[in-house]
């Protein structure tokens, strides 16, 4: 009897969740389902269930904004606090001193404080913020759902090791379902600390791009890049342009920017200086993509959130150390903004 004929029932129940991987799950791989549809399917639906989830929460977001986010993908906001505002906030996020930990990919390291209650109940200027009614409509509308997203105080220092190229760098999307993410920088981005890349309109699953999704569907399961294997596909350069509206673009803004960004389109890390980092306030959202409704705002599931991701990385922590090795997001003894 096959030993494996116990998971089936989970396998498929994973249908109905965001889960991605084409090794992962023998269903979600499955090139004979692929080729009746499957992926495609999934990808419809998840962008059918947004757009619906979207529309109920609509009230409140300027048209601007959202016409915005429909039509390219992402909306750019310069100039977004008040500039005495601001001063405060880079001044309070450059002296935090919350548990930072770090991933390293490629020649990168991305440096992430989490900012759980606890540390913002130390941090005025942020917690200010977060409940400011302007940002959290238009936090909830990208993301489709009441619940705020996670968010951290993020470093990315670009060059830091001798190795392979980030694939952040690479053009990608994250997910087969909108997923939101969003910067609000701390400091000017140009092509020197690597502006974030986007195709606009590559977020939308018109021909084409349900076209190069049911393609890659039958190659992902057995694909060399691990990362399309997962199922965050990577995109060739030549082909990025056709699966959106426009060539990619290039987001270097001035500091005080919000960019808030659909990461089911293309999108990738944009090339920088060795040497040279980037400081935002980032924060993501992905949430089951086939539930039709926008769940709770609740503050006591904001917070649980906080306390789930904590727990996980402790539990990855541990079982890192029992085999002598670090765990992917690792703590290290330094502040968010200190320098190298």
């Amino acid at each position: 009897m096959n030993k494996t004929w116990w998971r089936w029932p989970l396998w498929v129940g994973e249908l109905f969740t965001g889960s991605k991987s084409f090794v992962a799950n023998p269903v979600i791989g499955s090139r004979r389902l692929n080729r009746c549809g499957l992926h495609v399917a999934r990808v419809a639906c998840a962008y059918g269930v947004m757009r619906a989830r979207m529309a109920m929460l609509a009230w409140g977001v300027p048209r601007e904004d959202r016409d915005q986010y429909q039509r390219l993908g992402y909306v750019k906001k310069e100039n977004f606090l008040p500039p005495e505002a601001f001063a405060a906030l880079v001044e309070e996020v450059t002296a935090a001193r919350g548990e930072v930990r770090q991933c390293c990919q490629g020649d990168a390291r991305t440096r992430r404080m989490l900012l759980a209650p606890e540390v913002l109940a130390e941090m005025p200027q942020t917690a200010a913020l977060f409940r400011e009614r302007r940002f959290r409509r238009l936090l909830r509308y990208c993301a489709g759902h009441l619940r705020m997203p996670i968010c951290h105080v993020e470093k990315v220092l670009n060059g830091e090791r001798d190795g392979a190229v980030d694939p952040q760098k690479n053009l990608h999307v994250d997910t087969f379902q909108p997923t939101m993410k969003f910067w609000l920088y701390l400091e000017d981005v140009s092509a020197i600390n690597g502006p974030f890349i986007y195709v606009p309109g590559s977020h939308r699953p018109g021909r084409a791009r349900l076209k190069w999704e049911f393609t890659m569907s039958q190659q992902a399961r057995d694909h060399e890049n691990r990362y399309t294997s997962r199922g965050s596909f990577r995109v060739p350069p030549e082909q990025a342009a056709s699966l959106g509206c426009a060539p990619p673009v290039a987001m270097a803004v001035p500091a005080n920017t919000l960019l808030i960004a659909n990461t089911f389109g293309v999108h990738a890390r944009g090339q920088a200086e060795p040497g040279s980092s980037r400081l935002a306030i980032w924060g993501m959202s992905r949430t089951n993509p086939f539930t039709p409704f926008p769940g709770l705002g609740f503050e006591a599931l904001n917070r649980l959130q906080y306390r789930v991701l904590q727990r996980m990385r402790q539990r990855e922590d541990v079982r890192a150390a029992a085999h002598g090795q670090k765990s992917s997001w690792h703590r290290v003894e330094r502040s968010i903004a200190a320098e190298e």
